[in-house]
């Protein structure tokens, strides 16, 4: 099947077709079979897998539900609102927890770049892996930056379709608080869990 740039987007009226454009185009881009897309939800404070290509259930099981505190590179890239490479999970410390579940569906490097509107709306995130250990190339991040913002900004256009404009002002302003009490949560769990750490080792 052929994903043109912005072809697929024009007048799309379904939230899974961008999800599953903007996987395709992930993937075509990274030249890997296997990605995901993550959808946050800042109500339960996670990223859900929605669409996805290459994996077992093992693996989507355990990333079902992703914590924004989390050591995953697609946790890491949502609090730094930034792409995280992680060229080597074995050489990735912070990665650990997650080692063996990626190891075992074959996967030896990931990135995750996260889904951010022209608007800066953060919406979720979009990873690719690779079987061996790899590192994009700065063009090929900047493409996957440039695509995740068209789907970004696509869903985006979908969700405001559905209110009226004191709706949409009123849901924009709970997502941003929401966002940000989750996000200051995640920053003080990880100050404690530095401190515990800093501790034990004196």
């Amino acid at each position: 099947m052929s994903y043109p740039m912005v072809g697929p987007l024009v007048g799309c009226a379904g939230v899974p077709a961008i999800l599953d454009w903007l996987l395709h185009r992930a993937v075509d881009l990274s030249q890997t079979s296997f990605g995901n897309v993550q959808v946050m939800s800042w109500t339960a404070g996670c990223l859900e897998i929605k669409a996805q290509r290459g994996f077992d259930e093992r693996f989507l099981r355990y990333f079902e539900r992703v914590r924004i505190e989390d050591g995953s590179a697609c946790a890491r890239a949502l609090r730094s609102r930034d792409a995280i490479v992680i060229e080597d999970i074995m050489a990735d410390e912070e990665f650990s927890p997650c080692r063996q579940v990626v190891s075992h569906a074959g996967i030896r490097a990931v990135q995750s770049t996260p889904i951010i509107s022209s608007s800066g709306a953060l919406l979720g995130i979009v990873s690719t892996h690779f079987a061996a250990p790899h590192r994009p190339t700065r063009i090929e991040l900047r493409e996957l930056q440039h695509t995740a913002q068209i789907a970004a900004n696509a869903l985006i256009r979908i969700r405001a379709s559905r209110y009226s404009i004191h709706e949409r002002i009123r849901s924009s302003l709970m997502l941003m608080e929401q966002s940000r009490e989750e996000m200051a949560r995640a920053d003080r769990l990880l100050l404690l869990s530095r401190g515990a750490c800093a501790a034990a080792t004196n």
